[in-house]
């Protein structure tokens, strides 16, 4: 029993050693950061092209500070010109001949069903979908959110 304690006791001490190691080499780094010099690379920025959808999840954006009635939406998607997934949350539709980037907030009528006139229900008129679950695997256009801003959003119109 004893002969247990001690080697938990090593096994710990190790551990420590091992950490205060980690700290020190990224504390070291973190001071490389005060003499770094501007670079001359801007952050890239992905072209509005064609999306695949390759899944989606929907949210409960509530925090304990506010309650948020509807979920929203994001579509994980591939871009052809990044290897990772990324995930949308938006769409760019055309209201009273205006362009405008609202959320996809899943929003239901009376009898539980997608709101007609919604931004669900453009983005399912734009795919060609009856459903959310339909969207899966669909190809979607996608634009700029505004001239100023370098996030993409679905093209809804």
């Amino acid at each position: 029993m004893l002969k247990n304690w001690k080697l938990k006791k090593i096994k710990f001490k190790l551990y420590g050693e091992q950490l205060n190691n980690t700290r020190r080499l990224k504390k070291m780094e973190n001071q490389d950061l005060l003499n770094k010099k501007i670079g001359d690379k801007e952050i890239p920025k992905l072209q509005a092209k064609d999306i695949l959808i390759q899944g989606f999840r929907i949210e409960d954006m509530s925090t304990e500070k506010k309650k948020v009635e509807t979920p929203l939406l994001f579509l994980i998607c591939k871009h052809p010109d990044k290897q990772e997934s990324m995930e949308l949350t938006k769409i760019k539709v055309s209201r009273n001949e205006a362009l405008k980037v609202v959320g996809l907030w899943v929003q239901t009528d009376l009898d539980g069903n997608i709101q007609k006139g919604s931004p669900i229900d453009d983005l399912l008129k734009i795919a060609g979908a009856e459903c959310i679950a339909d969207l899966e695997s669909k190809t979607l256009p996608t634009i700029m959110q505004s001239e100023s801003s370098q996030y993409l959003c679905i093209k809804g119109f």
